[in-house]
Formats: structure tokens, sequence, C-alpha cells
């Protein structure tokens, strides 16, 4: 029996793709690697020197490569089917590769696609059932905590412990790469992790720890660690992200994925980078449940005057509103912004409380024009979409 008929003979017995290496590795006396398209070890006939898990330390092109790195000599042959890259079958070794193995790489790389594939399908078909569970879980769809706790013991989950959730978007980049990627850079870290990709969005939730501050830092390090890695395999991935409220049971879960999906909203109609959580939001985790008329509708019964004066007279005295919240009521600061005297600056908002016909330093008032301003932003920028 030859070579690769000895390997045809194992992917119809159902070997795993760690026995079809290692069979490659004894017959052709070399090092043979399977890997993930990102160049993660995920079979290995030397576990001393590339254990499975561990990233390959050179990056690979599609299609076929012979280079070399450091004391190695590598013929890497992509894994594919149409455009669909699966991984890389590699070969190494240390004092060139043997003409056996570069003769037959090509027809040894279509029979492992077939073993890879099978076992991406089974694993895509888990996923799957997976998804299903998890989809249940965030629409509040159990009977019980029970039933609950008794299905996630099915896919190794302890849902009898708090969890905590996170919203992670996809705000610029390839949709593909992200769906591909985000996954597994959290898994890689996180195995214990339930995740549920949602198109351009990944749901992830993780076990909570006693303290709730020490788990909202855990929540920033996945999310920094994800962007990070997303902008090393594909430069310009940009990623927002919402945290919900930790609560006490897995059964509130819904809730809490909700109140990420407002904070991840939020975060984007303030413009702003970096993950948003809904406990640390202010006015606008209520004002975020008006619709775009109401919220208009509050703005201009509470700011339309000023709006409509600045508009007649040619005068800014909404921005310089604008400016004392952001500059948190600091005279100098703001003065400064301006380019004004501050004596200048507390006349315009004694004039602003002139025009609206309030007291701007009382404490409720404030309350009232930032809640407006805040109500103006979310308002026009829900209608441009």
């Amino acid at each position: 029996m030859d070579i690769l008929t000895g390997l045809i003979d194992l992917i119809i017995k159902g070997s795993t793709l760690e026995s079809l290496v290692h069979y490659l590795g004894r017959q052709f006396r070399t090092v043979f690697i399977i890997s993930n398209p990102w160049g993660k070890v995920l079979a290995t006939s030397d576990a001393v020197e590339f254990p499975a898990g561990s990233y390959l330390p050179f990056s690979l092109s599609p299609g076929r490569e012979e280079a070399a790195f450091g004391r190695w000599t590598y013929l890497a042959v992509a894994l594919k089917s149409g455009a669909t890259n699966y991984g890389y079958l590699l070969a190494l070794g240390e004092k060139g590769l043997p003409q056996p193995v570069v003769a037959n790489i090509d027809q040894a790389s279509r029979l492992l696609l077939l073993a890879l594939a099978r076992d991406q399908a089974v694993i895509a078909a888990e996923r799957c059932h997976r998804a299903d569970f998890v989809y249940d879980l965030l629409y509040n769809n159990f009977e019980s905590k029970e039933v609950l706790v008794a299905r996630g013991q099915l896919w190794g989950w302890d849902l009898t412990r708090p969890h905590a959730l996170m919203v992670v978007e996809l705000l610029a980049g390839p949709e593909e790469q992200f769906q591909e990627l985000a996954g597994v850079i959290v898994r890689e870290d996180y195995p214990e992790a339930i995740l549920l990709p949602r198109e351009r969005q990944l749901v992830i939730i993780i076990p909570a720890l006693e303290d709730k501050g020490a788990t909202g830092q855990r929540l920033k390090k996945i999310f920094s660690t994800l962007q990070q890695k997303l902008s090393r395999y594909a430069p310009g991935m940009h990623l927002g992200g919402g945290v919900g409220l930790f609560y006490p049971s897995t059964t509130d879960l819904y809730l809490s994925f909700q109140e990420a999906k407002i904070a991840l909203e939020i975060g984007k109609l303030r413009r702003e980078t970096g993950l948003v959580f809904f406990a640390e939001l202010g006015v606008e985790k209520l004002l975020y449940q008006l619709t775009p008329y109401q919220l208009e509708d509050y703005y201009q019964q509470t700011l339309g005057r000023l709006e409509a004066f600045d508009q007649e007279n040619g005068t800014n005295y909404l921005e310089v509103l604008e400016k004392y919240f952001q500059f948190n009521g600091d005279f100098q600061a703001i003065a400064r912004h301006f380019y004004l005297h501050p004596n200048t600056l507390r006349y315009r908002l004694q004039k602003i409380g002139e025009i609206l016909a309030v007291n701007v330093h009382s404490l409720e008032t404030q309350l009232d024009l930032l809640a407006a301003l805040k109500a103006r932003l979310l308002a026009r920028r829900r209608a441009r979409g």
C-alpha cells in the first residue's frame, strides 16, 4: 500500500487530523502541520516544536509557498475549496524537504481538505444547535431556571452561576473576516465563553466574578484584545460594544442583552469608540426609550426658543450652552474655547436664562437643559440613520 492510499484508508475510517499528520510524519520522516487560515496549529506531528493551539512563527500566503524561517524550510499548501480557505497543510524540515514530500504534498492536501471539511461540518452543526440554545437564553424562552440550567449543562456551561453579557459590533471592516475570526479570538483566552454570532455582531457571555468592577475590567480586556487582534489580521477593522447590567440569575440575561444593545446604540449615536456600559449611562438610557418625534418635541419645548433666537440674530447661545455642559461649568475653560473674557461668558449665560425665562443656575433647570440637548442629539442622529 503506498502512502497516499494509506492516507485515504485512514480518512475513510474517520481518523482525527492529529492521526493523519502523524501518519504523514512517520511515512515521509518530515514534520507535518495542519493550521487554520490564520496560522493557528490545529494538528501537528511535532508537539514539542509546534504544539497544537499555538501560532506559526511566520505568515502564510494563499496558494502554495516554499520558504525558510530560522532553521526550518517549509512548504505550505492552502486547503481551499472554491473561494473558501479552510486552512493550510505544511511540511517542515531542518535540512530541506525530501523530494517525495514536494512531489506528493498537493495530492495529500486535497485528501486532507476532505478530512478538515468533514470536521468543520460537524463543528458547524454543533454550533447551530448551540446557537439555538443561546437564542432561547437571550429571548427568555425557557419555562424555568431548572430547564435552562439542565440545557446549559449539555454544552458544558454552569448556568447556576451569574454571568455578564456584552454585544460587540463591527463598525468598519470586512464582515466575513469578522464572523470567522471574532469567536476564535475570544475562545483562545476564554474557552468557557458563550458566544452567539449575529451578522455584524457577536454576543459574548462570560461567568461573572464576585466583584462587579473586576467583571467589568474583564469585559474591557476581552473587547480591547478583540479589537487589537482583528486589526492585526484585517487593518481598518473597527469595533463598538455595549455591556448590560449584571444580574445574579442567568434567567435575567435577556434583560442584560436588551440593555447591552441600547448601550451599543447610544455609543454609536455619540460617535464614541470603545465599550459603553449601560450602568454608566445617565439620562440617555431613559431618553432612548422615546421616539424621535417625542425627543424632538421635548427639545423644542425646552430649547426651541434659544435655537430660533440664534437663527434670527446670528448668535451662538445654543453652542455656548453646549460647551457649558461639556466643560462642566468651568468658565475659564469655556472662555478659552471661545476666546472670550469670563465676564463676557457670564453675561451670555445670563442672556440664555432671559431668552428661555429660566434660572440657568438652578440645578433642576440645568438638568432639563442638558436632557434637552441630549434629546436633540439622539433625535437628529436617528433621523439621519
